[in-house]
């Protein structure tokens, strides 16, 4: 894994025409992102992981934050208890889309009103992602496959061949390897540091604003109460 961080760490330069590379280069004078300042604060939004599972997130994350310019606490805090919550606290960094047809009702129902219609995509996570996730975010048709191939991977799911090419291009790599590297535990680090900072959220974060912060991350207010509370722990634990 320190290999395909090296790499993703010599490859996030910025180009002048991309404001979103640019953006994800700034680095603020704040105290470096340290273990022992993420340790307490990982501890605290994902209490389940092992103490060695643990220290591998801490080890992915100190560098590629204080890179992108998370660095004050407010702004650690913010991007771990959205991550946390994004993640099902640093446990899930790629979407798997493996739903019962009544699941299916609940989640999408514009696109499954009837069990009848949900049945075709139950149970079967490829099909799912090309039906809904087709004809937007710049992906293709149903049979062009990108709905699968451009789900939602990292601590911050990006999602669509859209952001997928952002990030490519952010990072001076192909699609393929971002798509490749996205699913692993350092891209997913990567993927949510681009996201973060190219959407301007540290200073979101630095006004404690964590409902914009989960529009801009969500699209909604999806989990809105428990990602203030994960962010306020994850503050309190660093200030301690």
């Amino acid at each position: 894994m320190s290999g395909i961080l090296s790499a993703l760490e010599s490859l996030f330069q910025p180009t002048p025409s991309d404001p979103a590379a640019a953006a994800a280069m700034t680095v603020l004078a704040d105290p470096p992102t340290t273990p022992d300042r993420l340790d307490p604060a990982l501890m605290a939004v994902a209490p389940d992981l092992t103490a060695d599972e643990r220290a591998a997130w801490v080890a992915a994350l100190a560098g590629p934050l204080h890179r992108a310019g998370i660095s004050g606490a407010r702004c650690v805090a913010a991007f771990l208890g959205q991550c946390s919550q994004e993640s099902a606290g640093f446990r899930v960094t790629q979407e798997d889309l493996f739903y019962s047809a009544e699941r299916l009702c609940q989640v999408w129902p514009s696109r499954f009103p009837t069990i009848e219609t949900a049945q075709p995509c139950a149970g079967r996570p490829e099909a799912l992602a090309n039906a809904v996730y087709a004809d937007r975010m710049g992906n293709g048709d149903p049979a062009s496959g990108d709905g699968w191939r451009f789900r939602g991977r990292g601590l911050i799911q990006i999602t669509g061949r859209s952001a997928y090419e952002s990030f490519a291009r952010a990072t001076g790599i192909t699609l393929d390897a971002a798509v490749e590297q996205a699913g692993t535990q350092a891209g997913a680090v990567a993927t949510a540091a681009w996201f973060w900072t190219a959407n301007g959220l540290n200073a979101l974060a630095e006004t404690w604003a964590i409902d914009t912060i989960t529009q801009k991350i969500n699209g909604g207010m999806n989990g809105a109460a428990d990602r203030i509370r994960l962010c306020e722990a994850a503050l309190h634990a660093m200030e301690a």
